[in-house]
């Protein structure tokens, strides 16, 4: 599932609230994780108090912009990372504008080497959450492209490319801005920033609020 949302919905809390259910419900033991939250930065993992998703689960990381190819976990790293989410309920991926397809490719791949299992995401409940008209990843694709043959052979040493995120994910959005409750007009300014469709009023008022430098 893919929740989306401008700035000021309530992403953030949508994923507070989750992790708060998960926790009061099942009650996890220390070191162990039943809400795995990451982010493709730390800046991202950090606000949300969750953790990076190379991190949590390994993934190869990029060395002199380029992403190196996947790799299987040693026995010994399996087991840990197992028992650390034996128990797992859902992985919410925050800011997912910054996770390429290549590394939505490699959090499937590290789930069924993880749980040992061929079904997409091994089965765990994820939610994908953020805005696609927000930052892009660093180096490489939004994860809606499908990857393309040649780094399917090179990075996956698979030989068919598929779009991951069109055959698993489903859309829902928040539409409700708290942030700029109570201000249509400059709300209806910033949506039409976003879609990069200004329109003249819009124009009109950016102009009139920008100050002359006195000499």
């Amino acid at each position: 599932m893919f929740i989306s949302g401008v700035g000021g919905t309530g992403k953030s809390f949508l994923i507070e609230a989750i992790k708060c259910l998960v926790d009061d419900t099942w009650h996890p033991k220390s070191g162990e994780i039943m809400c795995a939250i990451v982010a493709p930065t730390g800046i991202a993992a950090f606000n949300v108090g969750g953790l990076t998703i190379h991190r949590l689960f390994q993934l190869p990381i990029e060395h002199e912009g380029k992403t190196a190819g996947y790799w299987a976990l040693s026995k010994e790293a399996q087991k840990r990372i197992k028992m650390t989410l034996k128990n797992l309920k859902i992985i919410i991926v925050n800011e997912v504008s910054m996770v390429s397809n290549l590394n939505l490719a490699y959090l499937h791949m590290r789930l069924e080497n993880i749980f040992g299992t061929d079904e997409w995401f091994a089965s765990k409940n994820i939610l994908f959450v953020g805005d696609l008209l927000q930052l892009p990843p660093v180096n490489g694709r939004p994860v809606f492209n499908k990857i393309s043959n040649k780094l399917v052979k090179t990075r996956l040493g698979a030989a068919n490319a598929v779009n991951i995120w069109k055959e698993t994910v489903e859309y829902d959005e928040l539409t409700i801005n708290e942030r700029q409750k109570g201000d249509e007009t400059f709300f209806k300014m910033l949506d039409s920033v976003r879609h990069n469709c200004l329109t003249n009023e819009t124009i009109d008022m950016l102009k009139s609020r920008v100050f002359k430098l006195l000499d």
